[in-house]
């Protein structure tokens, strides 16, 4: 189905989603490896690595907006997405799940309108001041910042959100100043919770971007090896491992510890921050995200 030809003719179709920076740089280098530049994403920036997309709701289809489209339609990304918060106004706000403490939206188009209106949350009845997760593009998690046990529950139900398969935005929770969206740090009892979700997050995201990497390092003839993050438990706390083996020039992903493998075959288990900190063996690798490094050499002196 072609794009409507004008804002007008679009604007019953016209929607927003939430977009996390992750995802936009596994999109964009997926979309470079295929020469297809013309189908980067259009986005607003909103807060640390939070983005609203604009898109259409075609029968069968979500189609990005381009920039084609809005050169089209002889209008701003800004003016499309308030054309498009507007086409939804009047709808009635999505019924959420309860789970406990927590509400939980299951909808795409509230996601990414509440991060433009933040008043719809304000307007909620949260008991003190709401905080926001959006761990997939279609899940939005509502809890109060005075509530410490429903800020470990919300973050236990977006461990297991993330694995859903839906397309991920972002881990990064948000609370209100006023009606400003500002980056939220979880308190101190949940942040073993956090620390879990931050590894299931980097693993998965790792897992994403692995084939993409290795197929840029082919075509580009960059002799890098790409291994990938495990994740396993230890004494009851999940923990990233990655391998890096001598010989083989490699990027690695930062991981809570790192096998290193000699020619013989002998394997040590270190910490990461032991390689991170020889002076000079750790160099970091620009523009990737989930940030990867690489070894300037073999870490011999790390063998017993």
């Amino acid at each position: 189905m072609q794009t409507p030809p004008t804002l007008e003719a679009a604007r019953s179709v016209l929607s927003v989603r939430p977009m996390g920076a992750l995802t936009l740089q596994q999109r964009h280098l997926s979309l470079a490896l295929r020469g297809a530049f013309a189908g980067l994403d259009v986005v607003q920036p909103v807060v640390a690595d939070l983005s609203v997309g604009l898109f259409l709701d075609l029968p069968g289809l979500d189609a990005a907006v381009s920039p084609t489209d809005l050169a089209r339609w002889g209008v701003s990304l800004p003016q499309a997405l308030n054309a498009a918060v507007a086409a939804g106004f009047g709808r009635p706000v999505p019924e959420p799940e309860r789970v406990e403490s927590v509400r939980l939206f299951r909808d795409v188009r509230f996601a990414g309108t509440a991060l433009l209106r933040p008043e719809l949350i304000r307007a909620l009845p949260i008991d003190g001041n709401p905080v926001v997760l959006i761990p997939t593009i279609g899940d939005l998690l509502v809890g109060s910042a005075d509530d410490p046990a429903g800020m470990s529950f919300m973050v236990r139900m977006a461990e297991r959100i993330v694995e859903s398969g839906n397309l991920p935005v972002s881990i990064q929770p948000l609370t209100l100043r006023g009606l400003e969206w500002t980056p939220f740090s979880w308190p101190a009892a949940t942040q073993p919770f956090a620390d879990a979700l931050r590894r299931r997050w980097d693993t998965l995201q790792y897992a994403a971007q692995q084939p993409l990497l290795r197929e840029h390092y082919e075509r580009t003839r960059q002799d890098y090896f790409v291994p990938e993050l495990r994740l396993f438990a230890k004494d009851g706390q999940s923990v990233t491992l990655t391998t890096l083996t001598q010989g083989v020039p490699t990027v690695l992903p930062l991981a809570d510890a790192v096998n290193l493998v000699r020619d013989g075959g002998q394997v040590a288990r270190v910490p990461m921050s032991a390689l991170l900190g020889i002076p000079g063996l750790i160099v970091p690798v620009p523009n990737t995200a989930p940030a990867r490094v690489y070894a300037t050499r073999f870490p011999l002196e790390l063998f017993g």
